[in-house]
């Protein structure tokens, strides 16, 4: 608690010293209640007022230009409200201005003034002023302002004299209702990041972690804007925390607020908080004060009602109990919202479960949970205790609910589900409610099966079991009422499996294997529907239906045939891995010779799916051994799988090169083999061997023609051209060249076929269509790799480096 310490500290220190000054003071004359809200600023700022038609004032809105680190919380008064907004920075401004807007509460008047002048003084202050100013009163008032001197005439007043000189002496003033604001200037913002985070921890109801945040923020940004606020959230945190320490500390945090920000809208919540804190440390005395405080200042509020609860749960002597009843009802009454009635409700139902009148307190906790049951999840060990508290006196009608609702609300993984499963579940067993009590016996064996309680609650379970009757006609019936309402029961269990023969009877497969998930693993009644079901999608072609099924399965029971089917679909539908584990032992029962390749085929095809590359080559050699034998041609593509194979590994790349021969004669026209051709083409280059790159580039472009597909120009073709260049065949290099502009082109590519041409002209000597060339180059740019080319070429032409 050392940084709850340094808190407290920090707030003692505190001092408003910002630019902007906001003050609201109240007073009182003849009786009258006003106010004055004072505006001070280092830099003077303009304020004007909106009227309504009868000429009273709307609202009054002030502009102050510069950018704030941030505002301050909108403010409501009992006499006025202040707000404000960030207005869009305009053209000709240098910064962006903040618009607070002043708006009277119903039935009151607004008047504004500028100030320059000292206000303790009796000098009037001018109604008329200065398009700006640094300083500016608003007085709220009902009837008439206050202190005009009814010997002058109203009329011709142009100023009043406000507020009242009292010699060597400060002007008599309540705390503001809001705390100074900092420069408008503030350009550093990082308590502002700081306050977001300590925001956003509480909203998480993290307050351990929220206490540190805040007292490390106010260390480094004592003077922040957002001090009130922190301070605040400080006493929030504490007041969640039942250690002496936090009490202490809670103590000394809210009084100092509590004087510092008197006509702040959360005062009633603080001195609620502090009147809980002093009950817990026996202060009644003090408590007394704050409760009282609240009640008479804040009446029919949701703190006032929570106040007069706090009194009432002090009554415990016998002169004092008639009182109480009247008090947590008066209280009840005048609840502002669900959490308040619902924890007023709780304290006199527990007054009335300490007074015996147990009817009436499970009559208040009915209320409460039927109303708003999320009342019991705010405090959770208030609930857990309150639990306690039915139990001890036997009182399990709302215990039982009460208990089950918050085990649906906390971790599943945690003692305190295993514990309230159990609780609840014991209650609902005492009341006679047996479906529900069986429903949590199961919650908990399901979360908990290995907990402590585990076996006592099976047992308490088995009591409430009963055996399935009912003869052939009636018992699908009978079994989904047990499995309904009693499942994972021994009973449920045998329901269910009776339930899983009559459908496999009826050969309603598919509804077996709804159930599998229920139903045992090694299950012969799911198997059958398995084996079953799989033949019928087979023999509808529905490998969609296949491949959902056997996604489910460990195995699978069909004819050779069937399965090799069965084993295509999966493949088709790359489930690979399921394909693998359910067929590759299927070779052991294999006789033909046409299904081993088939087989071979299918496993050499999933294996190089799965990466197994070493095991799918094996298989992929025999394939084609066996299909080259047998004539089996539609097997030889595996080929392509084994091309790739081979050529990935250094040292069976030289049988990549061996086999892509024998695949240009068994597929010549297939377009799979521009694919193997160019990864060739790469090998050349990459070995620098010009007669390979030739050969393969020209295979490409051979192929791309007689299959009419040209995804591979007119990259393949620039290729080809450079190894022309390189051979001085120029004549057939210009007629590549001529023939890559009927290829869809980049710019890039564009511009590489203009140098390549330049270049080749340049070099037999004919400068004009090198110059040609080149000015059509430079015309599509100059700034890509092949432009630069082209325009410093065109500069050695302009130089006459001809």
């Amino acid at each position: 608690m050392r940084l709850t310490h340094s808190i407290i500290l920090l707030l003692c220190c505190f001092m408003p010293l910002f630019g902007l000054d906001m003050k609201l003071n109240y007073g009182k004359e003849d009786k009258e209640t006003f106010a004055v809200l004072n505006l001070r600023n280092e830099h003077p700022f303009s304020c004007e007022s909106k009227l309504k038609i009868n000429g009273d004032v709307e609202k009054i809105l002030c502009r102050i230009v510069g950018i704030p680190q941030s505002g301050f919380n909108p403010t409501k008064s009992p006499m006025l409200s202040f707000s404000y907004t960030m207005e869009a920075k305009k053209e000709d401004d240098e910064k962006r201005a903040m618009i607070i807007e002043i708006t009277p509460a119903k039935g009151v008047k607004m008047q504004l003034f500028s100030v320059f002048s000292d206000l303790k003084t009796e000098n009037p202050i001018p109604v008329t002023r200065q398009t700006d100013s640094k300083s500016y009163q608003i007085v709220a008032y009902y009837k008439k302002l206050p202190f005009l001197r009814p010997d002058e005439n109203l009329e011709k007043r142009d100023s009043i004299n406000f507020p009242v000189s009292i010699p060597k002496t400060a002007t008599p003033t309540i705390s503001e209702l809001d705390i100074n604001r900092k420069p408008l200037d503030y350009i550093a913002g990082k308590d502002l990041d700081a306050f977001l985070e300590i925001r956003e921890l509480m909203n998480a109801r993290k307050y351990p972690e929220a206490l540190e945040k805040i007292a490390k923020a106010l260390k480094m940004y004592p003077n922040s804007l957002f001090a009130k606020d922190m301070v605040y959230y400080t006493i929030i945190a504490l007041s969640h925390s039942k250690s002496k320490e936090s009490q202490s500390y809670l103590a000394e945090a809210a009084i100092p607020w509590i004087k510092a920000y008197a006509s702040d809208d959360k005062i009633p919540e603080v001195m609620y908080l502090l009147s809980k804190t002093l009950l817990a440390q026996n202060k009644i005395k003090e408590a007394y004060y704050y409760l009282n405080r609240t009640i008479e200042e804040y009446p029919k509020t949701r703190y006032g009602a929570l106040s007069k609860m706090q009194i009432a749960n002090t009554l415990k002597s016998p002169s004092d109990i008639k009182r109480a009843p009247l008090i947590y009802r008066e209280a009840y009454q005048e609840a502002q919202d669900l959490e308040a009635a619902g924890e007023i409700a709780v304290s006199w139902a527990k007054f009335s479960l300490r007074d015996e009148d147990t009817e009436y307190a499970n009559e208040l906790l009915h209320k409460v949970y039927s109303v708003f049951p999320a009342f019991f999840l705010i405090d959770k060990d208030a609930t857990m205790e309150l639990l306690d508290e039915l139990e001890e006196v036997e009182q399990y009608t709302m215990a039982a609910p009460i208990a089950a609702y918050l085990s649906g609300n906390v971790p599943y993984n945690s003692e305190l589900h295993a514990k309230l499963l159990n609780k609840s579940s014991e209650f609902y067993t005492k009341i006679g409610d047996f479906d529900m009590a069986h429903k949590l016996h199961l919650d908990f064996l399901h979360y908990h099966p290995n907990d402590k309680l585990a076996q006592k609650v099976k047992e308490r379970d088995d009591s409430l079991l009963f055996q399935v009757t009912g003869d052939y006609k009636t018992k699908l019936e009978r079994y989904d009422y047990v499995l309904a309402n009693y499942p994972n029961t021994e009973s449920a269990k045998k329901a269910l499996e009776l339930k899983a023969k009559l459908y496999l009877e009826n050969k309603k497969y598919e509804e077996i294997l709804q159930m599998q998930s229920l139903l045992p693993q090694d299950s012969e009644v799911v198997q059958a529907a398995i084996d079953n079901q799989v033949a019928i999608f087979l023999k509808e072609n529905n490998c969609d239906g296949v491949a959902g099924v056997l996604s489910r399965a460990n195995k699978v029971k069909l004819s050779t045939s069937e399965s090799l089917q069965a084993f295509e679909c999966l493949y088709n539908q790359t489930a690979f891995k399921k394909a693998h584990d359910l067929f590759s032992g299927l070779y052991k029962h294999i006789q033909d010779g046409g299904e081993q390749l088939k087989w071979l085929y299918l496993e050499s095809n999933t294996l190089f799916a799965l990466g197994q590359n070493k095991e799918a080559i094996k298989a992929g050699r025999d394939v084609m051994d066996l299909a080259f034998a047998m004539g089996q041609t539609q097997y030889y593509d595996i080929s392509f799988k084994m091309f790739h194979a081979f050529y990935n590994d250094e040292a069976t790349r030289h049988e990549a090169i061996n086999l892509s021969k024998k695949m240009d004669k068994w597929f010549p026209t297939d377009r799979r083999m521009l694919e193997v051709h160019f990864t060739l083409l790469n090998e050349a280059e990459h070995k620098k061997d010009p007669l390979a790159t030739s050969t393969e580039a020209r295979i490409i472009m051979a192929l791309q023609d007689k299959i009419k597909e040209y995804d591979y120009s007119p990259y393949v073709n620039f290729i080809y051209v450079n190894t022309l260049m390189n051979e001085n065949n120029y004549t057939e290099a210009l007629k590549q060249l001529d023939r890559i502009k009927d290829f869809k082109m980049t710019t890039d590519d564009r511009q590489q076929r203009f140098y390549k041409i330049a270049t080749i002209n340049y070099t037999l000597k004919y400068m004009d269509n090198s110059k040609k060339a080149l000015d059509a180059c430079v015309e599509l740019g100059t700034t890509s790799a092949w432009g630069t080319l082209c325009n410093n070429a065109l500069s050695l032409h302009d130089n006459g480096f001809e």
